[in-house]
């Protein structure tokens, strides 16, 4: 994508400023990379704080020090990590992928997640499928939409008082031979005046939301042939899943 390309006029000259649908090409980028890369910052600072902490005391705890050293340098990786993946995505390039399994992926995100999940008292209940077939996908990115289908969960379930904060993460073969992955919340639910335009950019119900998560993770999913959607509980709350193709092998198998 030539974002910054100047829209040229009718006697064949160029403009003197992009056009506006460069302009929001330009906007849509900007924000994503200050979404995405939030939560790996932000980890950072709070480590680093954690790990002063830990030196300052008396004794100071040099165990507790170097864990929180390493959770630092594995979040600085992780900023690094998604720029690389933002990169590949607005790129015309296509992106790297490899043979990834799902439940791994998830796994790992819950990991990233569990600070900001501890804080607002969120438990995670885990069903991943045993027969998960593998997906060829580009690692980080599929990731990054289950960190934010993760820090979306948590959102909703905010302001849930005298009921469990439950989110559950579940896996599954599609009937196609593919996979499916599932983040189900116990929150307040999607208003009905955001949900037609729940994976449009900038779409929010947040007072702090940026509305670029939902609409850059339905645009990583379709990337990968696969597919992006919400559903209105039973009960309370929401859930969102993804689905993938399987692998040429594995579907060739099942």
């Amino acid at each position: 994508m030539n974002a910054l390309a100047y829209p040229v006029t009718q006697n064949g000259t160029t403009s003197e400023f992009p056009s506006m649908v460069s302009l929001t090409r330009v906007g849509v980028l900007a924000a994503t990379i200050a979404h995405e890369v939030n939560q790996p910052l932000t980890g950072m600072i709070t480590n680093a704080s954690i790990c002063l902490r830990m030196l300052a005391a008396d004794p100071p705890n040099v165990a507790g020090a170097l864990e929180t050293v390493r959770r630092t340098i594995r979040d600085g990786n992780r900023a690094t990590d998604v720029i690389k993946g933002l990169r590949s995505l607005f790129s015309t390039k296509d992106a790297t992928t490899v043979l990834v399994d799902l439940n791994d992926i998830a796994r790992e995100a819950v990991d990233f997640s569990w600070t900001d999940l501890e804080r607002d008292q969120v438990t995670v209940r885990l069903e991943l499928a045993d027969d998960l077939p593998p997906v060829s996908a580009d690692r980080t990115q599929i990731q990054q939409v289950i960190l934010n289908l993760i820090r979306n969960a948590g959102d909703a379930m905010r302001d849930v008082h005298g009921s469990p904060r439950q989110l559950t993460i579940k896996t599954q073969r599609t009937l196609r031979g593919g996979v499916c992955l599932s983040v189900e919340d116990a929150g307040m639910g999607i208003d009905a005046c955001v949900r037609e335009r729940l994976f449009a950019p900038f779409c929010t119900s947040k007072i702090d939301g940026m509305g670029i998560g939902l609409s850059l993770s339905r645009a990583i999913i379709e990337s990968h042939h696969g597919r992006l959607w919400a559903a209105c509980n039973d009960g309370p709350g929401t859930t969102f899943s993804f689905s993938l193709p399987g692998a040429p092998d594995s579907i060739a198998e099942s």
